[in-house]
């Protein structure tokens, strides 16, 4: 007869772990206070659901109350963080749709993976809208790549072979749509800017950086490149000072990229701005929907907060007007141009403040937040002669307020 053993408690112990790891968890999500706001990935998060008979069957109390449970799970990021340095350390190469490229200095640069474009022609119908509707002012779209386009060369060869089609294919189809929008019949023209992809890599060929490295945004000179290559679209000089007055304002940013990794082996980003000495004196930036005022396009305070970037043009806002008395008209073609509309994504917010010294009012329009019609805004102020509609190509697919450029 086969003697008895009797309880194994040792084979047992990563059982009684897992359930003590649960129990934990369990009860710091139940006692830990629920977050409104994630500063890491700068975005509201989920809150518990209400239940409801047609919720319940339709599914959609599980769908959300599962995004309820992922975004107020204890100590989420650092979780994550664990996560990513798990399976680097299993050589994977792209994780939460971030690509890992390597700078030819060695250092890592975090790209965001690239969608191919569902939406061209909703695009161009929006622009073909507000073309339509405004009565005179020159209509000019401005399309930037993104990093994953322009540091094509650093990402992993493996990742290379699955690219999705090129953004300059996707930037073709537009402005061929675009182009032929043009009617013989109206005053004003349209045009869509070439040479953007040309300009950044020149930038980017010189030694700079044209995107940061833990973020989807273009660096101030990013920017700078694309201004270059602006420019003589709306027919001003170039202002030969910006480059040589930008200066250093942050070296610890880590940015929206990042925060889907949250990998401290990525060294942080610098923040550049452009600031013209002169505009102390007679600049005023006033964010219309908040009724706030300021004599600067940057909100340093972002500067002691995780979103960073958002110095740029103090955030968000639906519609803010810039005004500078003591700018410079002049004009390559002669013509006087004192005011410009531009309806923007968020690359925008950079490029800006290198336009203020070039024209007396700018008036700022973001579509996801704005209610009016822009269309009838330009048609009511007839000082306006350009409209710039300026979107990187990943959010020219997928911004909600895509509809409401006119």
């Amino acid at each position: 007869m086969k003697k008895d053993k009797g309880y194994n408690f040792i084979k047992d112990i990563p059982v009684f772990i897992s359930i003590a790891v649960l129990f934990v968890f369990a009860v710091l999500f139940l006692e830990l206070p629920m977050k409104e706001f994630s500063d890491n990935e700068n975005r509201m998060l989920a809150i518990c659901p209400k239940p409801s008979k047609k919720s319940i069957l339709d599914g959609s109390f599980q769908d959300s109350f599962e995004n309820f449970v992922s975004d107020q799970f204890p100590m989420r990021d650092e979780l994550l963080g664990l996560s990513v340095l798990a399976s680097r350390a299993e050589g994977k190469q792209k994780i939460n749709d971030v690509i890992y490229a390597k700078e030819k200095n060695g250092q890592t640069r975090l790209i965001d993976d690239y969608k191919e474009p569902q939406n061209e022609e909703k695009f161009i119908d929006a622009v073909g809208r507000l073309y339509n509707g405004v009565e005179s002012a020159d209509i000019t779209v401005m399309i930037v790549p993104t990093a994953y386009q322009i540091y094509e060369d650093e990402m992993p060869p493996v990742l290379l072979s699955q690219k999705p089609a090129g953004q300059q294919d996707t930037f073709e189809y537009l402005k061929d749509g675009i182009i032929a929008l043009e009617g013989s019949e109206k005053s004003g023209r349209i045009n869509i800017v070439e040479g953007i992809t040309d300009s950044l890599e020149e930038g980017k060929d010189a030694g700079y950086n044209m995107f940061y490295r833990t973020d989807h945004h273009w660096t101030l000179y990013g920017a700078y490149r694309g201004y270059l290559a602006l420019a003589p679209y709306l027919n001003i000089p170039v202002n030969s000072a910006l480059e040589d007055q930008m200066t250093t304002v942050s070296d610890s940013f880590y940015g929206t990229t990042w925060s889907k990794v949250v990998d401290y082996s990525v060294d942080p980003d610098t923040i550049e701005i452009y600031e013209n000495p002169a505009w102390g004196k007679s600049l005023v930036v006033s964010y219309e929907d908040t009724k706030e005022t300021s004599a600067s396009p940057y909100n340093m305070d972002y500067l002691d907060k995780k979103d960073k970037y958002s110095l740029f043009l103090n955030n968000q806002h639906s519609l803010i007007r810039i005004d500078n008395p003591d700018a410079d008209l002049t004009r390559t073609d002669g013509n006087e141009r004192k005011s410009i509309v531009i309806i923007k994504d968020s690359y925008a917010n950079s490029l800006i403040p290198l336009m203020i010294d070039q024209y007396e009012t700018i008036w700022v329009f973001d579509p996801r937040y704005y209610r009016g019609s822009i269309t009838q805004f330009v048609n009511d102020h007839p000082e306006v002669k350009d409209v710039l509609i300026l979107y990187n190509l990943q959010t020219m697919d997928n911004d909600r307020g895509l509809g409401a450029i006119y």
